[in-house]
């Protein structure tokens, strides 16, 4: 397809609509200035009468006639469910790799240097609520060189010296993880406690400390970091007895969506649409909602299965989850051939030469590692050639969700999770309005 004129023709084909007869007496040019003229106004502009939108507390008018609709039809559209057939097999695959493998598999891997619990709250609380695409290496060691740092009021007075400390400044949208790191030590001087006090303060009960974060003005606690931040105290022994802790659900990420849509444990009626499309994030929040559903359902069927192996509650399977969709869930594995005929793989795009006879080798294809054959995966002496910490070489090049998402046959779709864009802020919402009279508008780096 190479012009909207085929587009069109195609997208009124599918609806059943038959083109008038006019249409062929119009140029390319013509048509794809009605069209895009008039897709411009559906998506992107406003008007006036159009209404508005509650967002964060403001009221706010529609971005487009599009996001209106979009806005109240996108659960419908996209009809996400769960399919608790599958939610069982992957209950019973992650049940055989605890017993094959050790309860071991579900912990968090955070290295805490030894801190006092106090301290390990205090950093934690500090760094949870700020977005990372890789997690701080160096958080817990950060307080070696200087726990002074850490201190609601140091933080309070200066959240820039906090963020320039912690290496995060080099990060983007700046205000945004100052405006949390200040928040979030005002929050705890107005209420006269560290991080460490958050479960005293309310009365030791996973829940009550999950709102009293999310209703926290602006400290960066959402759904997901919330929960993330009070699994995290439990696993690494802050609060080891919470109440209501198996009401916490898993800490959902695009990792952990990801390996949901590609389970089938949660199913859609069609692909998932561009950030573009997604005015605004209505999609992610539904399926970020729907995933943590699903990962609860499989939590259930565990427990039904084997329930001296389930955890405790369906956020301790967040871990584990993330680092399948993170380490093995990606289509690193590259398969490479050599003018001699000699095919063979390699994690990476950086081979040149085949490994059989030394000749130059090419790229054929990338894919994920449980769509080649097990024997195909690069080893030296019989070691997979990843990390040692890599789940592949944990599960001995076999992903725990193979038999699940079925990778080799036509049944398995490599879906990918949804993409978050800022709601509002600097680059979106309330600085790309355009009026239908005037046009233009738009985002800008």
């Amino acid at each position: 397809m190479s012009s909207l004129t085929e587009f069109i023709q195609e997208i009124n084909a599918r609806i059943g609509i038959t083109l008038p007869a006019r249409w062929q007496t119009l140029t390319e040019i013509e048509i794809a200035q009605r069209f895009l003229q008039g897709i411009n106004c559906y998506f992107f502009q406003t008007h006036q009468g159009l209404g508005t939108t509650a967002f964060q507390g403001e009221e706010l008018q529609y971005f487009s006639e599009f996001h209106k609709y979009w806005e109240t039809n996108h659960s419908l559209i996209l009809n996400a469910r769960i399919d608790r057939q599958q939610a069982r097999m992957a209950a019973r695959s992650l049940n055989q790799a605890i017993n094959r493998y050790g309860a071991t598999l579900l912990k968090v891997t955070h290295q805490t240097c030894g801190l006092p619990l106090q301290a390990i709250a205090q950093v934690r609380f500090f760094t949870a609520n700020q977005d990372f695409r890789k997690p701080p290496e160096n958080q817990f060691g950060k307080y070696l060189e200087d726990p002074t740092r850490f201190d609601a009021c140091e933080i309070v007075d200066d959240p820039d010296d906090f963020l320039r400390f912690l290496g995060m400044t080099r990060l983007s949208q700046t205000d945004k993880r100052l405006d949390f790191a200040h928040n979030a030590a005002r929050f705890l001087l107005d209420n006269g406690i560290t991080a460490f006090k958050i479960a005293e303060y309310c009365a030791g009960d996973a829940l009550r400390i999950r709102d009293t974060l999310l209703n926290a003005p602006n400290i960066g606690y959402g759904l997901k970091k919330a929960n993330m931040f009070i699994r995290d105290m439990v696993e690494l022994g802050v609060w080891p007895a919470l109440e209501h802790f198996d009401k916490i659900d898993v800490a959902s990420d695009v990792n952990t969506m990801k390996v949901a849509l590609r389970t089938r444990i949660l199913q859609t009626d069609i692909p998932l649409v561009s950030s573009f499309l997604d005015i605004f994030c209505y999609q992610y929040g539904y399926i970020d909602e729907m995933s943590a559903r699903a990962w609860r359902s499989v939590w259930e069927e565990w427990q039904d299965l084997d329930v001296e192996s389930v955890p405790r509650s369906p956020c301790l399977m967040d871990f584990l989850l993330y680092r399948v969709g993170r380490e093995y869930c990606k289509d690193d594995l590259v398969q490479y051939q050599c003018g001699d005929g000699h095919t063979f793989y390699h994690f990476g795009a950086r081979i040149r030469k085949c490994r059989v006879c030394r000749s130059t080798a090419r790229q054929v294809a990338r894919m994920l590692p449980c769509q080649a054959e097990i024997e195909d995966l690069p080893r030296e002496d019989g070691v997979l050639l990843l990390p040692e910490s890599n789940l592949l070489r944990t599960f001995e090049g076999v992903c725990l969700f193979e038999s699940v998402c079925q990778p080799k046959t036509a049944a398995f779709r490599q879906l990918d999770p949804p993409k978050s864009i800022s709601i509002k802020g600097q680059t979106s919402w309330t600085s790309a309005y355009a009026d239908q009279e005037r046009g233009g508008g738009g985002m800008m780096s």
